[in-house]
Formats: structure tokens, sequence, C-alpha cells
């Protein structure tokens, strides 16, 4: 049986011999909405069932799970005919024909895609209706349609394999083809033209001025005579003037450093050196390179003295140092200039460039690029196609070396590109499984937040996810209550997941944690790592905390009541504000009567009668003694958002620091002198006019 047959949906399974597993329902909700539009493009291959009737699908399982999802939307039904090809075969072979079929294919070229795109663009397609149709994003898309704007010479380069994609993307850079073409025209033929950087800065860079370090290379007079303009004003100097053909500096400048490279490669002996039209070798220039390591020659006997020499002066300079009055200007340049020239010297001998063997200098080679005035130099750097490896000390009557080839005959490294391309191909893959098993990833979350202190480095848990407490600039701070219920809830905390020593140990140990312990893990860990923020805008001048709405929606959403965890004390905060501020807070809560009969009072003993009264110590009237234990200061409070409001930016009312208005009737209602409360009764208190608090 080898035919196509028109197959009812609901007759169709997922064979076991299926090999895609992990990718299989990516995009799925595109390709269905393809097969939509544009019906089934390729058949499914099936097997008789062992099950009477029903075939097992060997390949096309996502066309299987896209005709699924129609099915679950109810676009299609269970008697949907699906053209199949069935095929009598064995389950070895099913592997093997679903395993032929995901990886013996060929991917469309980068041009291919582009006519297919704009075919369905010329259709009236937009790009979020293409991007569905194959499954792509309309980020990849557009960049694909900006390649479509390549000058015709540039996409038949690509089209050809003569530029790679990464070079194509460089041109497209500007979608002017006069542009590309003056640069293709200058670099096409030349060592730059396979190098992305040099040509995206070509095409972006619409001019470059006279002092930078590749203008100063080519030289004024190089530059006009190619037919460079210069573009002056009354207002440029002549050492910022601006050129506006910068591809004609690039050519003179790169001509240069080339003819420079040159001269260095025969002068050296180095297997190679490539010249570099930047002021340091960009990393793509060497990503796929090994970098050679070289220790520094020892110092000669005459250096090692100039050395010492030069650190007894350095030490007597440090010394006089001391003694140098900063406000004599004269003295003080003379002293700088001893002490620059003596470092600069020490370090001189210091810095001495390695010595590199004769044997080792056909395996490596280095870059030439620009210093910032213009001058063309020898980059510091040694590298290699192959990873060197150190020789060991010859046998007697043997050579030494400093280096040599690895054994073409052991197996190569993995470049470092490729080793972190794996690794992110392989976190990805960690990364959709993990986003599909939330019960791990609430684990593993919680685990990397609690387990910070254990375990320090980049490898620690692998994860960015950090919760740590907040760096505080202050170097201490009152203890209050709930600082201290903090410090008692992580004593409640199972901590018997901590015991063990290797990072496996201890997530396994959480895991096997109950839900209530993780809860209580996590919310500790999210309380810890709150940052400081105020309730009241700060002033004009003034640092520190902000007003966080999130906070404030926070603390409406656990109707907090700041006043029952933290009262003003005199050390805590009324011996810190000014008199004029204790006077308006007692107006708050008390009226103007009341802070008019402490107008005469001393700042000290004022602040001690706020503490008591706010503390509800005082012998007052209720609704004051109520007012008074339900205050906080503006700072302290825990503002009321308005819906609109939330998550957005709000403005809490200031703290009020003017004093009450106060009353010229007698002060019989307000706070009795100091030393005088206990004298005062219930009925000795006129009930002042309240404040809203």
């Amino acid at each position: 049986m080898n035919d196509i047959q028109m197959i009812p949906l609901g007759k169709l399974r997922l064979s076991e011999a299926n090999v895609r597993k992990n990718d299989s329902n990516l995009f799925i909700e595109e390709f269905a909405a393809s097969i939509e539009a544009k019906g089934l493009l390729q058949n499914l291959i099936v097997v008789p069932a062992k099950k009477k009737g029903m075939f097992d699908v060997t390949a096309g399982g996502r066309r299987l799970r896209a005709f699924n999802f129609l099915l679950a939307g109810g676009k299609i039904d269970k008697g949907y005919e699906v053209p199949c090809r069935v095929l009598d075969i064995d389950a070895a072979e099913q592997s093997e024909l679903s395993l032929i079929e995901n990886i013996i294919r060929l991917d469309m070229t980068p041009t291919d895609e582009i006519r297919a795109y704009k075919h369905f663009i010329n259709e009236g397609s937009d790009l979020d209706a293409i991007a569905k149709r194959f499954g792509r994003t309309r980020r990849f898309i557009e960049g694909r349609m900006r390649l479509a704007d390549l000058a015709d010479p540039i996409f038949t380069a690509l089209e050809e394999g003569k530029i790679t994609l990464d070079v194509a993307k460089a041109y497209a850079t500007s979608p002017n083809h006069e542009r590309q073409m003056l640069v293709w025209n200058e670099l096409s033929n030349s060592w730059q033209g396979n190098q992305p950087d040099s040509i995206r800065r070509m095409i972006t860079n619409s001019a470059i001025k006279s002092n930078s370090p590749i203008a100063r290379l080519a030289t004024e007079a190089e530059y006009l005579a190619a037919g460079g303009r210069i573009e002056r004003d009354l207002f440029t100097d002549d050492s910022s003037e601006t050129w506006i053909d910068p591809e004609i500096a690039q050519r003179i400048a790169g001509e240069k450093l080339q003819t420079y490279a040159a001269e260095v490669a025969a002068d050296s002996g180095y297997a190679w050196v490539r010249p570099v039209l930047e002021t340091r070798v960009p990393y793509s220039a060497s990503e796929e390179l090994h970098q050679v390591h070289l220790e520094q020659p020892p110092l000669s006997d005459e250096e090692q003295v100039q050395a010492d020499q030069l650190l007894e002066t350095i030490s007597a300079l440090e010394v006089e140092g001391e003694d140098v009055d900063e406000d004599d200007e004269v003295a003080g340049a003379d002293f700088q200039a001893r002490w620059d020239a003596a470092t600069a010297a020490y370090d001189a001998i210091h810095d001495k460039p390695p010595v590199i063997p004769d044997e080792l200098k056909p395996n490596v080679g280095c870059f030439v690029t620009i210093s910032a005035d213009g001058t063309p130099v020898i980059d510091s750097g040694l590298y290699s196609d192959k990873p060197m490896q150190r020789r060991k000390a010859a046998s007697p009557g043997g050579a030494e070396g400093n280096g040599e080839p690895a054994d073409d005959n052991k197996p190569k490294p993995l470049s470092q590109k490729l080793v972190d391309e794996l690794a992110v191909q392989r976190r990805d893959i960690l990364a959709i499984n993990l986003a599909s098993n939330p019960a791990i990833a609430l684990d593993y979350m919680i685990f990397a937040i609690a387990d910070a202190g254990h375990t320090y480095g980049p490898q620690a848990h692998g994860t960015t996810i950090r919760a740590p407490s907040p760096s505080l600039y202050l170097a201490n701070y009152p203890e209050s209550p709930a600082h201290v219920l903090m410090a008692d809830m992580r004593e409640t905390l199972d901590t018997s997941w901590t015991e063990h020593d290797r990072t496996v140990d201890r997530f396994t140990a959480f895991s096997e944690l109950d839900d209530d312990a993780k809860a209580s893990w996590l919310s500790y860990c999210a309380a810890r790592s709150l940052e400081a923020s105020m309730g009241a805008p700060r002033k004009p001048g003034q640092s520190g905390a902000e007003p966080i709405d999130l906070h404030d929606h926070l603390a409406s959403l656990m109707a907090i009541n700041a006043a029952s965890h933290w009262r003003p004390t005199a050390a805590n905060y009324f011996d810190r504000v000014s008199k004029q501020t204790l006077l308006a807070h007692v107006g708050e809560v008390g009226g103007p009567t009341m802070a008019a009969s402490f107008m005469g009072s001393k700042k000290g003993d004022l602040s001690a009668s706020c503490e008591r009264l706010f503390a509800g110590e005082t012998i007052v009237a209720p609704e004051v003694k109520e007012a008074a234990l339900a205050w906080v200061p503006a700072h302290m409070r825990f503002r009321a958002l308005a819906q609109s409001e939330v998550g957005g930016e709000s403005e809490a009312e200031p703290e009020d620091e003017a004093v009450a208005e106060v009353s010229d009737e007698p002060c019989g209602g307000g706070l009795p002198e100091p030393g005088n409360e206990d004298e005062m009764s219930d009925e000795a208190v006129d009930e002042p006019e309240l404040l809203d608090a």
C-alpha cells in the first residue's frame, strides 16, 4: 500500500516513531492559520495502526497538531479529510523515515525568502500577515525586506554567495543605493570588503572630523587631491573641520595601513599581519583566533639598579608631597612634573615588551591599528589560528622553547564563538522546558533568591534572578518593632535545606519542603528586597528616598496602618525636627489652641511632651488621644492612591511645616506645661477643635 488517501482527522494519531519532540508546538497557531488559508501543501505520511480503522502519523506531526489546533478552535470537525500517503512499513523504518524528513532538507536562502515575501506584499499582504503565515516574527520579516533594498550588484553577490549575510546587512543599513554603491566600489575588492563593521561605519557615517584618527592618517592634502570635500564655517577651527566624503578618507587611510602592515610582516617574521582601520582591535576581528600570552623578560642587573633608584626617588617624593602648599600653583606644578617623570620612568622599565622566540613567530600574527594621532601602530596582542601550548622543559641536551602549535593529530578544541553559541542554544532548550513546568520554575526562583548567601560567583545558580537586600546609604538607623519582627520571622523559616554543602543537594532538599514552607521563604525574600521609599515627595535639594506608587498600592491591598507598627519618639523623630514643626504636629491632632499652649516651651521639653502625647500617655480628650495614636509624619504614611494613579505618578500632600494658626483665647484646652501633666484631670481638659490628621 503506497497511495494517497483522504482520511478523516479523527482517524489520525501521532506515531511514537515520530522523531520531532521538543519544538513540535512552536508557531503552531501561525502554521494552522497558513493551512486554513492555503490548505495543506504537503500530505502526511501514515501507517495503519494496531487499532482497526486508525492510522499513525509517521511524518507530519506538526501538520497534524496544526489540524488539531483548528479542530479545537471550531474551524474544522473530526470528519475533515486530510490527504495522507499510506505506507506499510515496520517501526524501525517509520523512525528512519521521520528522521529523513526532518533532517535531510535544505532551508531557503535569504534571497529566496526575500522574493517570497515580496510576492505576498505585492499581492496586498501586510508584514504581520506574512509573519503569521510563515511562522516568523515581524522583526525578522522587516530585516529580510530591508535586504530587498540592496543595490542590484550587492543583492546578486549575496545570492551567489560572494558575500555573507552579515556583510549584506551592513550594506542595508542605508536604503540609499548611491551610498551603497559608493562603499561597494571602494571596498568590494579590498581587505575591508568582508568586514561588516567597516562597511557599516562607512555607510552610516556621512562625515568625519578632520581631527579624527582616520583623517589624520589620510592627511588633508591627499584627501583633497582625491576629490574629497571639506565643509567649513566661521565657527569651525581648522582642527575640527568636517570632511563630507568619508569613504575617500577611509580608502586612503586603509591603503596606508595596508602598506604599513606589509612592512611589519616583512620585518617581524610573523605568520600574518592584518590591518584594522580602528583605534583598537574589534571583537569581530579576533573572535575566531586564539590569543597567545607571553611572559615578560626579567630585568637586567642594570635595569634593576635603575628601578631601585627610581623607587627611592618616588618614596622621597611621597614624603615631600605632604608638605606641598596646595595654594602655591608654581610649587605644585613643579612637584607634579617631577612625580610624573619618576613614575613614568619606573613604569617604562617594568613594562618591557615580551620577547617572542624565533621559532614561535611563524605560528602567530598581530594586528596593526591607528593611534589617536593617526599613526599606524602594532597592537600589543598576539594571536594564533591554532591554540598554542606551552613546551615542557627539554630533556638534557635538548632545546627549550616558549610554545608550539598543538598537535595536528589531536582533536582541535572548539572555537570560543562556537562554544558560546552552543551554550546559548543549550540554555534555550532548558528555558522552554522550564517555562512549561511552573512548579519547578517556582522552586528554582525561590531557591535562587533564598540561597544567595551560600554560593558566590557567576556559576552559583546559573540565573540572573536576584533579590538582595538593597544597599542602604544610612550607616545605621533606629530599629523599629517591624525590624525586630523581620529578624524573628527569619528564625521561624525552615532552614533544614541549608545544611548541605553542594548547591544541587540544597536545591533538592528545598524542593522537598511543603508548599507553606516555600511560600514563607518567598514572602520573606520578597520583603527583604524592598527599597526604601517615602510617603511624601522629596523637597527641592533633599536627598534620599522618593515615593513609590507601587509600595503604596501594596500597602492598600494589605490594609496596612503605619501607626500600628511605628510610633514617633524623641530619639527617632521629635528631637530631629524644628520646634515649628513640632507645634504644627500638635496642631494637627489637638487644634491651634493646644499648639499655642506650647509656644513658650523649650525645644527639648516640647519634644518630650510630644513623645508622651503621640504615645497616648498624656491625659487629653478621648478624640485627641485617638488622633494622636493614629498620627505618623507624612513621610511615614502610606498614601491612598486613586485608581488612575496606581502605577503612574501621583502627588502626595507635602508635610506642613508651618505653625498652625494660634488663637488669642486662653489656653485652658492645651497641653499642660512640661512637668505638670499629672495635675490635669479629664474634666480639666476642654475639647479642642480637631484638625484633619
